[in-house]
């Protein structure tokens, strides 16, 4: 990959981070940033090879989908982290774990219903579905500006750029949810 290729990547994906966030803010999702924890940053690095290889075959007929679930793996992995980090620290591939019990196409089902303890159908879950699906229709729309070549090595990268901001803002909008912020602090430092 070319240093230029590189630059547009990085700024694709700053664009497209601000963007997703000042979207999630307005909709008093978050709260103008994004809450991150290091150790699920790692997680998305060992999950992504794995999300990758189930999502780029649904791009062509479920463009959405492949964008969405990578926001559903980040709310289940912050569900965890908050939870049972203890017991799901050492596991590598978290998309492996929450696709196991209904396969790639019912993760969000799954992530929803089991880890997020919504019932399908409540209010409260189409309400989350309904915000994933604009974040995800988003960042779609961001894709289609940048007028790459389908199916080239550029768009695969873009692809993944995308569903690692997808990720990043699932961690944060769940994180918030289980009542997480950032508080500023002021330390007085006497010497």
């Amino acid at each position: 990959m070319t240093e230029q290729q590189h630059d547009i990547l990085n700024r694709y994906e700053e664009a497209l981070r601000t963007t997703l966030v000042k979207r999630l803010t307005d909709a008093k999702w978050l709260e103008g940033q994004l809450l991150e924890v290091e150790e699920l940053g790692e997680k998305w690095r060992s999950s992504a090879p794995s999300y990758m290889a189930d999502a780029v075959p649904e791009i062509a007929k479920y463009p959405l989908v492949a964008i969405a679930w990578a926001m559903y793996l980040g709310m289940g992995a912050a569900t965890l982290w908050d939870k049972e980090w203890n017991r799901y620290k050492d596991i590598e591939d978290f998309h492996k774990l929450m696709t196991e019990p209904r396969g790639f196409d019912c993760m969000d089902e799954y992530i929803t219903e089991i880890l997020l303890c919504l019932p399908l159908g409540s209010a409260e879950a189409e309400r989350l579905e309904d915000m994933v699906r604009s974040t995800a229709e988003a960042a779609q729309l961001l894709i289609r500006k940048e007028g790459i070549e389908a199916q080239s090595v550029m768009a695969f990268h873009i692809f993944a750029r995308t569903t690692k901001v997808m990720f990043e803002c699932g961690v944060a909008v769940q994180l918030k949810r289980l009542g997480y912020s950032y508080v500023k602090v002021n330390a007085n430092v006497v010497s």
